[in-house]
């Protein structure tokens, strides 16, 4: 039984503030590569940029919100320290109150985790409908480095066993403890990161690799096969390192670049960049997604575009719907300063 992604949408904050506004303030902006990045407004969260991208995906799938049978929400920066949020999204949908639904949280891994529950879920149950929403915007202290490249952003897809846009073509993910970088204190709001770079970004490219290895090693492909790559954006420069180790070209990867206007999206990078992907993908296309979660975890999986049908908007004109902002604006909306 074929099982994938028969319906995707994105929703990308309007608000931006530019790389140079932070150069101006702090007289250097820490994320590489990074020119601009996406910013939540006064009366928006992760819950309403969760339910916009899912009634994307909906619509794009031409799916009932009635037929739904299982829902899984993923973010790293819930507006609630103990609350379920997944429920919160399903009924402003109209989905049905007896649908299976999950909250997935605590590392930049979550969005891939939710996506996999997700297809699990309709791999179990042959004719049932799973949508998955990650939707995300990090945040840390104004006077941390980690701070420079948090943007914000959400993605949802429609899993199924009919109608396919992108079949599900199997994964692999990798685990191990490497304490000390990103993480965020139980009784705290905010992210922490030792910036120890070279340690922190040795852990990244071991796990993703090894989660990556493993999959096309089970697929029995190679880099060669594939037209795209998503991987996980802490900034524009890791990603390609992590390309180049496992032998992916510039212009694999090109295409599923999002982090150059959105930032570091958490664990709404890999989904968002994934459906960037599908939006440039011909049928026959392969692509590869990748994500990480500091900790550390991966999950790799794979996807072959199999429908024509695409969503509307796509991510490219949804990024190109935006305002600048300047960073004392910046500093208001993050209630740093009022």
């Amino acid at each position: 039984m074929a099982v994938g992604i028969s319906g995707y949408g994105v929703s990308i904050p309007r608000l931006r503030v530019k790389k140079e506004e932070y150069a101006k303030a702090w007289g250097a902006f820490r994320a590489s590569g990074v020119k601009e990045k996406a910013v939540m407004g006064f009366d928006e969260d992760v819950l309403t940029f969760a339910t916009k991208a899912s009634r994307r995906a909906l619509t794009s799938a031409g799916l009932d919100p009635g037929k739904v049978t299982r829902f899984a929400l993923a973010s790293t920066s819930a507006p609630y320290a103990e609350k379920l949020l997944s429920g919160t999204v399903t009924t402003s949908l109209g989905m049905p109150n007896d649908a299976l639904v999950s909250d997935h949280t605590t590392s930049s891994r979550a969005g891939t985790e939710a996506m996999m529950v997700s297809i699990e879920h309709v791999l179990a149950r042959p004719g049932s409908c799973a949508v998955c929403s990650v939707a995300d915007s990090p945040r840390a202290s104004m006077w941390a480095q980690v701070e420079h490249g948090f943007g914000a952003g959400a993605a949802a897809y429609v899993f199924s066993d009919n109608d396919l846009i992108a079949e599900f073509e199997g994964s692999a993910s990798y685990a191990s403890e490497h304490f000390g970088e990103r993480f965020r204190p139980k009784d705290g709001g905010l992210v922490h990161d030792l910036n120890v770079r070279k340690f922190a970004q040795s852990s990244l490219i071991r796990t993703t690799t090894n989660a990556a290895a493993a999959l096309m090693k089970k697929l029995s492909v190679g880099p060669e096969d594939y037209a795209y790559v998503a991987i996980q954006q802490p900034d524009v420069r890791t990603p390609g390192a992590i390309a180049k180790k496992l032998g992916f070209s510039d212009s694999q990867l090109a295409g599923a670049m999002v982090a150059t206007e959105l930032g570091d999206l958490g664990s709404a990078s890999v989904p968002i960049s994934l459906a960037a992907s599908i939006d440039r993908a011909e049928r026959g296309d392969r692509i590869l997604a990748i994500s990480y979660g500091s900790g550390a975890a991966s999950d790799a999986m794979s996807f072959k575009v199999v429908g024509d049908r695409r969503s509307v908007p796509s991510v490219e004109a949804d990024v190109a719907r935006k305002e600048y902002i300047d960073y004392i604006q910046y500093l208001k909306l993050k209630g740093a300063i009022r």
